[in-house]
């Protein structure tokens, strides 16, 4: 089964499996390497799938979310962009919730842009269900239809799912992007193999950009060859 199909029927209901997937170095041991590669089936001809995991209060998240929606927008026929919010500990449990909270509600582009707006320049701490219920009454959703939706089975599977997928791929920091299914990239990792000195998030957020161009090229190439 190829691991694109284990995403999505993972954020279906089904079950990706933890350690199923081995991680193929890149580079030398004990060098930075720009990205890593998966063990995986090479991805089906087509549009390739790129996935970013993020988690809404992440200062990195934000500070690179306009650089990599201008390099969807760029890459909008060549690609099918998915994004999956991370549950690696506690205080990020509410965050992925409401991301499919919002999404069973039918709470468009913009109200997740101003959740991320009132997190990180409005500075409001949302990461309680009581919080972020205010969030949705600031947008409209009547409180029993948000609660009902932060309850419902339907949510806890794709919270349950994502879960799943992010450690299935080990993931451990955000944001971090996938490509292809194959190969997993991150400004935290082109950070490690630029030059300490002087470097700004925006020199990382360049060379990730042109790591993720390299790799969707790559990804592109597997699907002609497999």
């Amino acid at each position: 089964m190829q691991l694109s199909r284990r995403y999505w029927l993972a954020l279906a209901g089904g079950i990706v499996g933890v350690g199923v997937l081995m991680n193929v170095s890149s580079a030398p041991a004990g060098t930075a390497s720009p990205y890593r590669t998966l063990a995986a089936a090479a991805p089906p001809p087509g549009r390739i799938e790129v996935v970013e995991f993020f988690w809404y209060s992440c200062p990195h998240c934000y500070e690179f979310e306009p650089a990599l929606r201008g390099w969807v927008a760029r890459h909008g026929d060549e690609i099918v962009f998915r994004r999956v919010p991370v549950g690696m500990h506690p205080r990020q449990l509410p965050q992925q919730r409401m991301f499919y909270v919002m999404e069973a509600l039918g709470m468009d582009q913009r109200a997740d842009r101003e959740l991320l707006h009132q997190i990180h320049d409005a500075r409001r701490p949302l990461d309680t269900e009581t919080a972020l219920a205010g969030f949705a009454a600031d947008a409209g959703v009547a409180g029993d239809r948000f609660h009902a939706a932060w309850r419902s089975a339907a949510v806890q599977q794709k919270v349950d799912a994502a879960t799943r997928l992010h450690t299935a791929l080990n993931v451990t920091s955000v944001p971090t992007v996938v490509i292809g299914g194959r190969y997993v990239t991150s400004p935290a990792m082109l950070g490690a193999t630029l030059p300490m000195w002087g470097q700004t998030p925006a020199m990382r957020h360049e060379a990730t950009l042109a790591t993720m161009d390299t790799l969707l090229r790559q990804a592109r190439q597997d699907s002609t060859t497999r």
